[in-house]
Order: structure tokens, then C-alpha cells, then sequence
């Protein structure tokens, strides 16, 4: 039988006999001790790498969570399709008798479609499941229909791909080494077959009802069994993860109906605690040995790390840590199908998952975001950006540039997350490589971007602003990390933001991503302030943060409550705002009662 909606029932047949050998590779962190993929049972290897037993432990309840809440597969279909039931549901399939002959094949390819032995139906005919799903490509690839996809959904499709890709998941073990892979025709035909599948989910999971029937149903952990698997043999991760890492990403980003943010929440916590971030995180050591050689040729090796960069990016931003009040707050009896309420109970088990999960990342480095980045960007003492002020850098591979932008943006996520984490693992011994890294990427988009406002949708001016982000993230009320604002001979890193284009200047936008990084490098610091004062007319700070007090006042509620972005998303809280007025303005009196002070360069002023 198929996994159902709880995606919690296997048949053990076909696993009798497959003890594992001295060297065979481990399937999952997050499997039970015979192959399984019980969604009810406890990740056998979860305290592996390190873990402690209390992770292992929020792991099994998140884990359980996430089962419990599953619903049957007819359920998730109504659920995924109720908001545009009357569009989708009325229309005409374009090649209904083709899709449900191949459902059809599919059924009884996976054992679910007639009689036979137990043993019959575990076994698959892996030349003729190549051959089903490619077919069932080729006509969803010509579909613009989504009635056509809806179709595949309602004859139970989707558990069935799935199905097969958690076989051969199984299956690894009995092909431990390269060698013994490269040997065998049943591994060739199994890894077409894998290829097709995940293909085939690639296809279908572009349509958002797809999504959200795979979230209901649970099958989303599956696929991360699946990953987690495959990161464990290095010769196979290269073949198959990316396509793995991209599903699963395009599911993280997915806003669920009837507002179940609690699913998706508890579905992050997993994935962030199951293993999978520091399985990658070994993924970008090995990739650090090659630098930027690694993007050399035609290597396939670019596109896994950019799907892996990507996955944690929308993994971390669909991540929403509770807060102790929401955590607490009890199950409502009204709430909808498919969302997640938290107990008291259950509330508290999250607020611990969320420590775990900055525990994680302080213990793998932030993902090892800062050293992948470094040995690409800098390694063998390469200067990626121009050696004139007036030339472009050389442009940097686009996948390279995408790396980047999505390196950054985590680890100004992380930031938002807890600020904490963010700024003591990348102080200390970090700080130099930080230090580097930023002028490496500021000079690198500014030498880009050469000429006037940037384009809105040039990816290095994304890069840059998310630049500016990370460099205010890190210096705001930690004094040892504003020192580095003051480091060189040559341009300091304070100079260089305050050279940017007049866009940053003058417009709304600009100044909202400069300005607030400006403030949080340079509050409270004496030294970065009397330099700053060369660079540009405090009263455009001034300005910009009366400006941004009166748009706070007016749009506080009733409750006196701030809106959730105040505070510039906590780049520069409100909390310190008055304080921060008071600072600057001191400095100007100051300057003003100094008249035999030698005069200084005029830098930027507010009519420029």
C-alpha cells in the first residue's frame, strides 16, 4: 500500500535480509534502524555529529508533530484547491485517457494496483518505471493546463513518485561503494529512474495546489530522508541533490491556506534540526578546497551549492522562532484543518527547538557561509575588483554573483533571528576574514555599478545592499566589531559607504538601506563618528531619523503597539533612536564651539 496522507505506513517487505555491511553507507540521519522512514518513529541517528540527547529529543516531537497534524490525502486535495476550486476543478483536462493510463501503470508498478505477494509488490521493474515516468514528463512538460495537474494529484501520483524515490533510498546499501554502482545494471536503471522522479516532482510541484497537497500530506519530510541520504554518499549527492534541494526549497517558500503558519514553522525546525544544515555545511568545506576553480569548465558541482545556499536561505526565512506569550497560548477548537495550535506543552517544546537551533548555528559557523565565501572570493590572494577606480571589475560568473547575494541575505536572516548569534561567531577570530570579505564585496558592486542610480534589477546591486545590511548587523552596540569600519590605509570601510552614489543619498529608498548601517557603525563610537564627520553633513542622520520618528508616531496603533517593521527591521531599534539624536547632535555642538578648529572637507551635505 501507498503512503497515506500521515505518510506514516510502510510495508517491511523487501527490507528482510538487507543487514548493512562494515562499509555501507548510512541512509539517513533520520530513518529507523531497518531502512524506515516511520514518520512516527524516533530518528534513530539523531544525536549522530555531535548532537545532544535533548536535540534528538525535539527532533522525535517535531517529528511526531508534523504526523500528527498530516492530513489523508482526499483531505489535503480539497484543502489545496478550495480557493480556486471553481477555475481549476470545472476545466477540461487536455490529456486526461494519457494521464490516467499512466497513473494506472504507475499503481501497479508500485504494487498498488493488484494482487501478488508481498514480496511481488515491493519489487519495482526499474526499466519500466523509467520508461512510465518519462513518458508521464513528456506529457506534463507539453500541459498548460492546470486540470492536468490536478488530475495527477487526485489519482494518488504524487505519493507514488515519492514511493519510488524512498525505494531506492533504501536501496543504497546494497550498493556501498562506487565501484559496486558502476558494476551493476540494476543501479544504472535505478538512477533513471531517480532522475525521472524527481523530474516529474520538479514539474508538478511548480503549480502551487501541488505544494500545499504535498505539505498537507507530509511528504516533504520524506523528501528530506531522501536528501539527507544522498549528502551521505559524496558520488551520488553530485547527480541527484540538486534537483532534491530545489523541491524542497520551492515548498519552503509556500504561503499555506487558512493561515497555518505553525505548519510551516514546525516543518523549519525539523528540517534545521534534522541534520541536514550541517550535512551541507561539510558539503561547503569540501567546496572550499577548489575556490574559485570550482566554477571553472563545466562542472556540476556550481549548481549543487547554489541549490543547497538556496534551500537554507528559504529555509531560514520561512523559520519564525515564538515568542514565550505565543508559545503559551492554547488550541483553538475553531481553528482549520491543517494548522498547527500550540499547548503549553507544546509551546515550550518549541521554545527549546529554538535554542537547538541557534545552538546549530553557532556550532557549524553560520552554516560555514563566511569560509565558503572567503576561499571563493579570496583565495590564492586573488583581487576579484578593478585595480582602477575608473574600470569595471572583470564580471564574476553569474552563479558566482547568485552565491553571493544568497550567502549574504542568510546570514542577514540569521541576523533578524538573533542578532547574538550573528555577532559573536563572526567577531574574534572571524572579524579579519569579515573585515575582507566586505571590502572585497563593496568594491566588487561599486566597481559594477559605476555610473549614476543602479539598475533596480542587477543582481550585484542586491548584492550590495544586502552588503551594507550585514556590515550594520554586525557592528550595531558591539563596540570591538565598529573597529572595523577603521581598518586599512587606504579607504576604510566607513569611507567607502559614504562614497556610494547620490542615490543613497537622496533617495527615500537609498538612504533606507544606507542610512540605518551608518547609525549602527557609528553610535556610541567616537572614533567612527569624528571620521564620519569628514565624510559627510550629520544632519542628513539627523534628518532621516526625525523623519522616521514622526512616521512611527503616526502609524502606532490604539495599543501604542510598533508595527513590525519599526526599528528599520532592527537594524537601528527605536529604542536607541533618541539616544542616537542626542549623540550626533552633541558632536555638531561641539564642532560649532571649536571656531579655531582647522576646517574639515565639506563630505555630503543635505542640498548636495
Amino acid at each position: 500500500m501507498s503512503r497515506t496522507g500521515n505518510a506514516s505506513s510502510r510495508t517491511s517487505a523487501g527490507r528482510r535480509g538487507r543487514g548493512r555491511s562494515a562499509g555501507s553507507v548510512a541512509t539517513s540521519d533520520v530513518v529507523d534502524d531497518e531502512g524506515g522512514s516511520d514518520m512516527e518513529a524516533a530518528p534513530s541517528e539523531a544525536t549522530a555529529d555531535g548532537q545532544h540527547d535533548g536535540v534528538a529529543q525535539q527532533l522525535h516531537a517535531l517529528r511526531s508533530r508534523l504526523a500528527e497534524i498530516a492530513v489523508p490525502d482526499e483531505e489535503a486535495y480539497r484543502i489545496a484547491f478550495e480557493a480556486d476550486a471553481s477555475k481549476t476543478m470545472a476545466a477540461n483536462t487536455a490529456h486526461r485517457t494519457r494521464l490516467s493510463k499512466l497513473a494506472a501503470d504507475l499503481k501497479k508498478l508500485v504494487g498498488t494496483g493488484g494482487g501478488g505477494t508481498a514480496d511481488e509488490k515491493e519489487a519495482i521493474n526499474w526499466e519500466r518505471a523509467d520508461s512510465v515516468l518519462s513518458d508521464f514528463n513528456k506529457v506534463l512538460g507539453q500541459s498548460q493546463r492546470e486540470a492536468d495537474f490536478a488530475l495527477v494529484l487526485r489519482q494518488g501520483c504524487a505519493g507514488l513518485v515519492v514511493d519510488i524515490c524512498l525505494k531506492i533510498k533504501d536501496s543504497l546499501p546494497l550498493f556501498a561503494s562506487s565501484s559496486e554502482r558502476q558494476a551493476s545494471q540494476t543501479w544504472r536503471q535505478m538512477s533513471n529512474v531517480m532522475a525521472s522522479a524527481l523530474k516529474w516532482l520538479g514539474v508538478v510541484c511548480k503549480h502551487d495546489f501541488a505544494r500545499v497537497f504535498m505539505l498537507l500530506t507530509n511528504r516533504v519530510v520524506l523528501l528530506t530522508d531522501v536528501a539527507l541520504a544522498f549528502l551521505d554518499t559524496q558520488s551520488i549527492s553530485v547527480l541527484f541533490l540538486p534537483q532534491v534541494l530545489h523541491v524542497l526549497s520551492l515548498h519552503m517558500k509556500q504561503n499555506m491556506p487558512n493561515s497555518p503558519e505553525r505548519l510551516v514553522h514546525t516543518l523549519s525546525s525539523y528540517l534545521l534540526l534534522c541534520g541536514l544544515p550541517a550535512k551541507l555545511r561539510e558539503l561547503f568545506r569540501r567546496a572550499q578546497i577548489k575556490g574559485m576553480k570550482l566554477f571553472e569548465g563545466a562542472s556540476p558541482l556550481p549548481l549543487l551549492l547554489l541549490r543547497a545556499m538556496g534551500l537554507l536561505g528559504n529555509l531560514i526565512s520561512a523559520y519564525n522562532p515564538p515568542h514565550r506569550a505565543e508559545a503559551e497560548q492554547p488550541v483553538q477548537a475553531s481553528q482549520p484543518v491543517g494548522e498547527l495550535g500550540c499547548s503549553a506543552g507544546e509551546g515550550e517544546t518549541s521554545l527549546v527547538a529554538s535554542q537547538a537551533i541557534l545552538d546549530m548555528f553557532k556550532q557549524t559557523e553560520l552554516l560555514g557561509i563566511l569560509s565558503v565565501l572567503v576561499s571563493i572570493l579570496l583565495g590564492e590572494g586573488k583581487k576579484i575588483t578593478s585595480q582602477s577606480p575608473n574600470t569595471a571589475a572583470a564580471k564574476l560568473p553569474q552563479t558566482v554573483v547568485s552565491l553571493c547575494f544568497q550567502s549574504v541575505r542568510i546570514l542577514n536572516n540569521i541576523a533578524r533571528l538573533d542578532l547574538a548569534t550573528l555577532q559573536e561567531t563572526l567577531g574574534a577570530c572571524r572579524r579579519q576574514e569579515l573585515y575582507h570579505l566586505l571590502v572585497c564585496l563593496i568594491d566588487y558592486c561599486t566597481s559594477r555599478l559605476q555610473g549614476g542610480k543602479p539598475d533596480k534589477l542587477s543582481e550585484e546591486n542586491e548584492l550590495l545592499h544586502e552588503t551594507i545590511v550585514l556590515m550594520g548587523y554586525c557592528c550595531l552596540q558591539k563596540e570591538e566589531n565598529q573597529s572595523i569600519m577603521c581598518y586599512g590605509e587606504g579607504q576604510t570601510l566607513l569611507v567607502k559607504i559614504t562614497s556610494l552614489p547620490l542615490h543613497y543619498f537622496m533617495d527615500p529608498h537609498g538612504r533606507g538601506v544606507l542610512f540605518p548601517t551608518i547609525l549602527a557603525t557609528c553610535f556610541m563610537s567616537r572614533q567612527n563618528l569624528a571620521l564620519l564627520r569628514s565624510e559627510m553633513n550629520l544632519s542628513l542622520l539627523q534628518s532621516f531619523l526625525a523623519t522616521n520618528q514622526q512616521k512611527l508616531e503616526e502609524s502606532r496603533g490604539a495599543a501604542g503597539e510598533e508595527p513590525a517593521d519599526a526599528g528599520f527591521s532592527g537594524r537601528f531599534p527605536t529604542a536607541l533612536w533618541a539616544e542616537a539624536v542626542r549623540f550626533f547632535g552633541e558632536e555638531e555642538a561641539s564642532e560649532d564651539a571649536s571656531p579655531l578648529e582647522s576646517p574639515r572637507p565639506q563630505g555630503r551635505s543635505a542640498s548636495e
